[in-house]
């Protein structure tokens, strides 16, 4: 862990202590007199100077004259010169101190002159933030080509072709920032990146808002919100040369901005949002400016050709090469005191398969468990690309860090002070907490001083360790409020209170003045609410959303999707007229796939995601939808084809493995099913594991087995989905449960009761037919959207046959009589169950 050692006065000891509560204990070393005493002091003084990362002179003609302060300095010294030390700071509390009071060797360091806590804090946070920094990307090897390309970019040998922005492309993980970094460090004579993410909704406005909250930090976070509101009422003009000015700032400041790609800065196409080729097109008006762009995609040439632009540079990251990797495991091994043999390198090499954070988890795992449990055993079986799953499932982390990182991963950035009010841990049990998942990279300093957890770890937590919980969000908005309502002389307050505005709004409560949202923050909160099952929140947000800006692809398809899942197919359908209008072809006729595979129809389904594909739609969701679609047509030769190309997409993806276990269940192959089982298990959530391994023991005939595993994924679950909720109450029916299979379906209807409506009424059709109750259970089937679904003819079969067996009129039994044959004739001996194997795909 990165801390700081702080060199003072006792005289001057209560404005220390304010500096360090300020910084958070966790990262300063204070108090040092108390480590020990005697003759065993200047020992434990300068091992603890040895083990500090930064050194802080806090200075005062008290502390010139102190002889601890002297031993302190001499000791300092040493370890800076050997570069133990990394980085000194000098608080200057007297600014009539001269510079010939203090050796020249603190002369050359950092100063800042301050009688208030809060600077100094801000200052040494930042120190300490930086070295965090480094510290989580402490080796670098290979990628010389690819630096070798950027610089040709920024300082081209031939005059004149010198470029002041690349796009570096490649996947999450892989390197790009590092690459990047490192670059600008050797090449550029810059400190470091500055990262400002583009989001979906997100306009020039929006962009200078945020460019803004870091370049002028305000004193207050009324001062904040007022410049922030000053800034987004601009005309698109002014808030562009509003956006340049402040990226001529970082520069200045000896940084290079970096805009990286959260969806909005490149669409589905790969034509690059208009207000970000304004500023590329005008970057020639500030020539002192040098910037990149992020993504995980090439930018198409068209929108630059149309305006005679020459197309921005693209440098392509890959995977790291076998060597390169080999090189970085043993590299971060040695760093970390991990003895390796050859062998152990070239397995974790093979494992990690060319993505440098996955061997930071990789060795986690090693130091936990040894080689030979983490190599021999399962943990780092294709580790591979998505290794955050794997991690988080196979490490031992505490309750407390677990509710940390789930409270994080929905609430970043945050302060560490309202972090720790939020989960309730006191001083020592946070700070130990923080140090470990920083320490492991899964929690990160954020630009303002705040902290955030690592990008791609997110969605991981969330699916291993759950989503924030109701009451969560309401703790952190809580807490987050009163800090920002005393808060002062602080750093992009804008990030906070956007994070106050979504806590508010997902724990349902009211809003206050201090809570702000960009439009981004509409957008990303409908996507919030379709993933916890939301569906008609999700509605409302994206319908907020497009009434700023009815452009917005990602809350427009998120709205879709939401009426989906509702059952609102002609509204769902409208807003698909809406993107096929605006040219966006391939989408819409995926999402007429999407609509129409939640409506039963499989075969249209399979028709439109074909129209999708041949437009030029690709990924791994459309194989992996077209294969649900031909698994339901009975077409498991053409279901084998297309989830095989999805998993060569996305190996890792777990409704794809999910996906294979049902092709393997309709092939009547449960050896592959329990083995695709335990794969299932390295990289879903608990509960749907146990809901996939009911459906299976279900579907092999193993009724008592199947509802053990039924009540075990309701059990485990958080926030329950439908299909396991469901797959439930089927379970009970089927082993004579009525009881239980009642109180499920109950609960079923008020939590979904705007959901697969068919399903619904069907098991309510079985209750009552388990109940003997057979009027009623007829009269359910009356009500089905679709009654000539082979199950719901099934259950109308049953209901009409119990029926027949009660005391009815004469007239009445011939009707049902004819009525039996007539649906007898129509199922033609042919049987079906209910679809619960859908997994209602979200992504």
């Amino acid at each position: 862990m990165i801390k700081a050692f702080f060199s003072y006065s006792t005289q001057d000891a209560a404005f220390v202590r304010e500096v360090a509560s300020e910084i958070g204990r966790a990262f300063a070393k204070i108090d040092y007199r108390a480590f020990s005493a005697g003759e065993h002091l200047l020992e434990t003084i300068d091992e603890t100077i040895r083990e500090s990362a930064a050194f802080v002179l806090f200075l005062s003609k008290s502390a010139l004259a102190s002889s601890w302060v002297r031993h302190e300095l001499r000791e300092a010294r040493f370890q800076h010169a050997m570069g133990r030390i990394k980085n000194v700071l000098v608080v200057r509390m007297d600014p009539t101190i001269s510079p010939e009071d203090l050796p020249d060797w603190l002369n050359r360091t950092k100063h800042i002159t301050t009688i208030s806590a809060k600077p100094a804090a801000r200052k040494i946070r930042t120190l300490i933030d930086d070295l965090v920094r480094q510290g989580q990307s402490p080796r670098f090897v290979g990628r010389a080509a690819e630096i070798a390309a950027l610089q040709d970019v920024y300082s081209a040998p031939v005059p004149g072709a010198e470029s002041q922005v690349a796009c570096v492309v490649g996947l999450s993980g892989i390197g790009r920032r590092a690459t990047l970094t490192k670059m600008v460090r050797e090449s550029l004579d810059l400190e470091s990146l500055l990262v400002v993410n583009v989001e979906p909704g997100d306009s020039v406005q929006a962009l200078a808002a945020k460019l803004s909250a870091l370049v002028d930090p305000s004193e207050t976070p009324d001062e904040s919100l007022q410049r922030t509101r000053e800034i987004t009422a601009l005309g698109d003009e002014e808030a562009l040369r509003h956006a340049l000015s402040r990226l001529q700032a970082i520069c200045q400041y000896h940084q290079m901005p970096v805009l990286n790609d959260e969806g909005g800065l490149l669409d589905n196409d790969g034509d690059i949002a208009p207000y970000i080729l304004d500023l590329v097109e005008a970057l020639g008006q500030y020539p002192d400016v040098v910037t990149a762009l992020l993504t995980n995609r090439r930018p198409a040439p068209e929108r630059f050709i149309a305006r005679s632009m020459r197309p921005t540079a693209v440098v392509h990251l890959q995977p790291l090469g076998d060597s390169d990797i080999n090189r970085l495991v043993g590299l971060m091994a040695k760093a970390r005191q991990v003895a390796l043999d050859p062998s152990t390198v070239k397995k974790i090499t093979t494992a990690v398969r060319g993505y440098p954070p996955s061997v930071t988890y990789a060795l986690e795992l090693v130091t936990a468990y040894g080689p030979d449990l983490a190599i021999g055993g399962r943990m780092l079986s294709d580790f591979g690309a998505s290794p955050f799953t794997r991690y988080l499932k196979n490490n031992k982390f505490s309750s407390l860090e677990q509710k940390i990182l789930r409270v994080m991963a929905a609430n970043s950035p945050l302060p560490l002070a309202v972090l720790q009010d939020a989960v309730g841990a006191s001083d020592t049990h946070i700070e130990q907490a923080l140090i470990h998942l920083i320490d492991v990279s899964l929690i990160i300093p954020a630009a303002g001083g705040w902290y955030e957890v690592s990008g791609p770890a997110t969605h991981a937590i969330r699916r291993e360790f759950g989503a924030c919980r109701k009451e969560e969000y309401g703790a952190v908005a809580s807490r987050l409020d009163k800090f920002l309502a005393r808060s002062e002389d602080g750093t992009d307050f804008l990030a906070l209170q956007r994070t106050l505005f979504r806590a508010i709004d997902m724990a349902g409560k009211q809003s206050t003045p201090r809570a702000y949202a960009l439009l981004t923050d509409r957008v990303r909160l409908a996507e919030e609410y379709y993933h916890d099952q939301e569906y008609q929140r999700a509605v409302e947000m994206a319908n907020d959303a497009l009434r700023a800006d009815p452009g917005i692809h990602q809350a427009r398809t998120t709205l879709i999707r939401a009426h989906v899942k509702l059952g609102e197919y002609p509204e769902a359908g409208e807003h698909i007229a809406q993107l096929k209008k605006r040219g966006q072809i391939r989408d819409a006729f995926f999402l007429l796939g999407f609509l129409e595979r939640h409506r039963g129809e499989h075969q249209d389904a399979l028709n439109y995601y074909q129209k999708a594909l041949d437009s030029g739609r690709g990924g791994m969701a459309i194989h992996r939808d077209m294969a649900e679609c031909c698994l339901r047509l009975g077409d498991l030769s053409r279901a084998d084809e297309h989830i095989s190309r999805a998993e060569e997409k996305q190996p890792d993806n777990r409704y794809v493995v999910d996906l294979k276990i049902q092709i393997a269940c309709r092939l009547r192959d449960k050896d592959t099913a329990l083995a695709l089982l335990l794969r299932l298990a390295d990289i879903d959530r608990v509960e749907m594991v146990s809901h996939r391994t009911s459906r299976v023991e279900y579907l092999f005939g193993d009724l008592e087995v199947a509802y053990e595993f039924a009540e075990k994924a309701v059990e485990k679950s958080d926030n329950v989905r439908f299909e396991v909720l469901a797959n439930y109450v089927l379970c009970a029916l089927r082993t004579s449960r009525v009881r239980e299979a009642g109180a499920a379906l109950e609960q079923l209807d008020r939590k979904f009761s705007r959901q697969r409506r068919d399903i619904r009424t069907g098991l309510r059709a079985r209750l009552c037919i388990a109940e003997h109750d057979y009027q009623t259970a007829f009269e359910h089937t009356e009500r089905f959207v679709s009654p000539e679904r082979l199950v719901h003819l099934l259950i109308r079969r049953d209901a009409l046959r119990g029926l027949l067996e009660t005391a009815l009129a004469p007239q009445r039994r011939a009707d049902l009589k004819a009525e039996l044959h007539r649906c007898e004739d129509r199922l033609a001996g042919r049987e079906e169950d209910f679809d619960l194997d859908s997994r209602g795909n979200t992504d």
